[in-house]
């Protein structure tokens, strides 16, 4: 049975820490729900080509499997991101085993988000959200230290890969529907 983890704060760490939460929750939201999309967008269009390559063009299997796993890529790239926020979303969950009273207002800024009472992000502003995402992760990461591990939204590499998929994966749907109606 895993142990809780307790810990006391001072009263200045619970607010920063609270504000910090309260902060990245919305963002949190938002961009997972664009990542969920993409993430469709991308097996979809990952399908297409593949179907495309190999039934309508009647290319081999080889050269098929090799654009197909190459249109993965970026998809799977984003799924990585997509985990790393849903597990963010247990924000409360992680607040509670830290400080009990933080829990509570955490618990009403996820049921207003959930509500629909919080800022959507527009489908361009999320590659740019994910750096966002990045400055408020590191700085929780000196709060709550190995509460949950924030190494996939923190590292500088990784969130260029993800800008990067998210823009991959977007083209690929561009090229998808000129593959569908044009040629």
């Amino acid at each position: 049975m895993p142990e809780k983890l307790t810990t006391s704060l001072e009263p200045d760490k619970k607010q920063r820490l609270l504000s910090i939460f309260e902060r990245l929750l919305p963002l949190v939201d938002s961009l997972a729900d664009k990542l969920r999309l993409m993430l469709v967008l991308g097996l979809l269009v990952t399908v297409w080509l593949v179907v495309w390559f190999f039934f309508l063009k009647h290319y081999s299997l080889a050269i098929t499997a090799m654009a197909g796993i190459v249109a993965l890529l970026p998809t799977l790239i984003l799924v990585r991101f997509w985990w790393a926020l849903e597990e963010l979303k247990n924000l409360p969950g992680i607040a509670g085993q830290m400080v009990g009273d933080v829990k509570t207002e955490l618990q009403v800024s996820v049921q207003n988000i959930r509500a629909g009472k919080a800022p959507k992000l527009g489908f361009f502003s999320a590659g740019k959200s994910l750096w966002s995402v990045a400055a408020m992760a590191s700085e929780a990461r000196e709060l709550v230290g190995s509460y949950f591990s924030l190494a996939t939204l923190a590292n500088p590499f990784m969130l260029v890969l993800g800008v990067l998929s998210f823009v991959s994966v977007f083209l690929l749907f561009l090229v998808g529907i000129v593959l569908a109606f044009f040629v």
